[in-house]
């Protein structure tokens, strides 16, 4: 899941969001970070877990083979990712009864009141997501064609994600299928991870 999949998550728990959001900052062992307060340490845990299920759900394998497959190798699970966030929001009011512009406004403001806990480059890179509107970008397919296209020169290696939409586009019901079944499955599994995690 990429961002919007990420703080939809944790949703119900909106304190969770700064850490969950900005969970990839955060590398090696939790007990490195026993300084943070405990929401940011426990959106951090919920950022793992939801990498670990996604990385093992069989829908996102089944994208990702079907990328794969169409030619793209090394960022095909970083188009899944993606695009698993653009048929969240394009199908926004299917998963939350709050609009989708209202719920990025808290994931901005839950995110800004942590920002002295969050490591520079998320800050950084959050800095310029709000600057260029990202997250508002993600609903429509031009918009995540062009944010396929900015993260793909981010990444430090020549890459085919900006290739990643047409193939979507050309599978859009197989994987919107995987997708969906992706997303059922993993609001029921993360939510008795999320009721243990702040117990």
């Amino acid at each position: 899941m990429n961002f919007v999949g990420h703080a939809y998550i944790a949703k119900n728990n909106p304190e969770l969001i700064a850490g969950n959001f900005a969970g990839d900052s955060y590398k090696g062992h939790l007990e490195n970070f026993a300084h943070l307060p405990s929401h940011i340490l426990n959106g951090i845990q919920l950022h793992r877990y939801i990498d670990d299920y996604t990385d093992n759900s069989p829908f996102i394998k089944s994208v990702g083979q079907r990328f794969q497959e169409a030619g793209i190798t090394k960022v095909a699970y970083i188009a899944s990712d993606i695009i698993l966030d653009h048929f969240l929001t394009k199908n926004w009011e299917n998963y939350s009864a709050q609009p989708l512009p209202d719920f990025i406004d808290v994931m901005y403001a839950e995110t800004d009141k942590n920002l002295a806990y969050l490591e520079e480059d998320f800050c950084f890179m959050y800095a310029k997501l709000k600057e260029y509107r990202w997250l508002y970008q993600y609903e429509t397919e031009e918009g995540i064609d062009q944010v396929l296209w900015q993260f793909s020169r981010r990444i430090g290696f020549k890459n085919d994600l900006s290739r990643c939409m047409a193939i979507y586009q050309d599978q859009k019901i197989a994987m919107d299928s995987d997708f969906e079944a992706f997303m059922n499955s993993i609001v029921d599994n993360s939510t008795p991870f999320i009721a243990q995690l702040i117990s």
